[in-house]
């Protein structure tokens, strides 16, 4: 997905829109039906899990499939977001509009829907080829200096900014937790973007 802009822009197709809107119908469902009131414990965390762990496995496939690396496009924020995006005719950009939080959080590989851009093919083979009970460097575990996250509440996103391959390992395992306290509320976003199922719609063009 990326900003619509009178240059750069496909159009939906009918089908897309269909499925796009069947998931909001779905989640929109789960979120006014649940009675749960604690957030970090909210069933839409589910639904939001299935739908990275798609994510995820396709990129994962996609990688397997290509000879050439380039031809792989990033879905990490940088992409989604540009740093350089203007959200509102204030001129405020994605990191003006959203709240740091003071705290630490672990993302558990097994549960919790963490993100990796796997994006080379050597890499991958070489973790996987040594990361693991009874193979050369051992069981997962956390590299503090490499293993870089940043959650997104309250979508409960947790985004790989290093260590992707080893960290896709970790999932694919099941295996380790990643602490972090890069940890912002993008809650604000909402209020300047909407989505069609393929673009980010900056509320001011429309």
């Amino acid at each position: 997905m990326f900003f619509k802009t009178k240059v750069k822009s496909k159009k939906i197709s009918d089908k897309q829109q269909e499925e796009f809107q069947n998931i909001l119908s779905f989640a929109k469902t789960i979120i006014e039906t649940s009675q749960e009131r604690n957030p970090g414990k909210h069933p839409i965390h589910e639904v939001i899990h299935i739908l990275g762990n798609k994510i995820r496995s396709d990129y994962m496939v996609r990688l397997l499939k290509v000879k050439d690396e380039s031809d792989l496009s990033s879905f990490v924020p940088p992409k989604m977001f540009e740093s350089n995006q203007i959200f509102s005719l204030e001129g405020e950009k994605f990191y003006d509009l959203i709240t740091k939080k003071k705290e630490t959080r672990y993302a558990s590989l097994n549960k919790d829907t963490v993100i990796p851009w796997a994006w080379k093919r050597e890499r991958l083979s070489n973790v996987l080829l040594n990361i693991g009970p009874d193979r050369p460097y051992g069981d997962w575990k956390q590299d503090k200096l490499n293993h870089k996250l940043q959650l997104w509440l309250p979508l409960g996103l947790y985004w790989v900014w290093g260590g992707n391959h080893s960290i896709s390992v970790g999932i694919l395992q099941g295996k380790g937790t990643i602490s972090t306290s890069d940890i912002y509320d993008i809650s604000n976003i909402y209020n300047y973007v909407t989505c069609d199922g393929r673009h980010y719609i900056r509320k001011f063009d429309q």
